[in-house]
């Protein structure tokens, strides 16, 4: 399936993130929201050691091309409501950039007590007008802000202290 999108650079602005966390860390992944730089991305980095990576998407074009990404070690599902997901299991990296974009503050803190890692996409105070990761963000006791991209992506612990993740 072909999509027609016009793309610029700042939409992989979260890759230098994901790649770092993931060469320091080896346990279960969870991917919230699929796409076209962070899927590839996040299963490729998995694929040598057979990494748990679970995908999961709510919109439909998204969904056919990461459902490609089923492996072994790699379980893409389609939601059709977030609230159904069962976040019961501890990670050791999640990853949030799923639509719609208001809902995502509240998977920031539905997995406070649940990953060592959790990183988070668009988080650039400017955003906050339609993220609300502000009111999310007091979850978490670590906090480490990417800014070297825009847009920018943050590393949120209540287990690790992330002030250094990305050296």
């Amino acid at each position: 399936m072909f999509v027609s999108k016009q793309f610029h650079p700042g939409e992989g602005s979260h890759i230098p993130v994901l790649i770092k966390v993931l060469q320091k860390t080896d346990g279960p992944v969870l991917e919230l929201g699929t796409g076209f730089n962070s899927t590839p991305v996040l299963h490729w980095l998995c694929a040598k050691t057979k990494r748990k990576l679970v995908s999961y998407e709510s919109v439909p074009t998204f969904w056919d091309i990461a459902k490609n990404y089923i492996t072994d070690f790699h379980e893409v599902h389609f939601i059709d409501d977030w609230d159904k997901l069962d976040l019961s299991q501890h990670w050791n990296v999640i990853f949030i950039d799923h639509a719609p974009g208001k809902r995502r503050v509240v998977e920031l803190e539905r997995v406070a007590q649940l990953a060592d890692y959790v990183i988070v996409h668009d988080t650039e105070a400017k955003s906050d007008w339609h993220y609300k990761f502000s009111k999310g963000f007091p979850a978490y006791k670590y906090r480490y802000d990417y800014t070297d991209a825009y847009p920018n992506t943050s590393v949120l612990s209540n287990f690790k202290d992330v002030s250094k993740i990305c050296e």
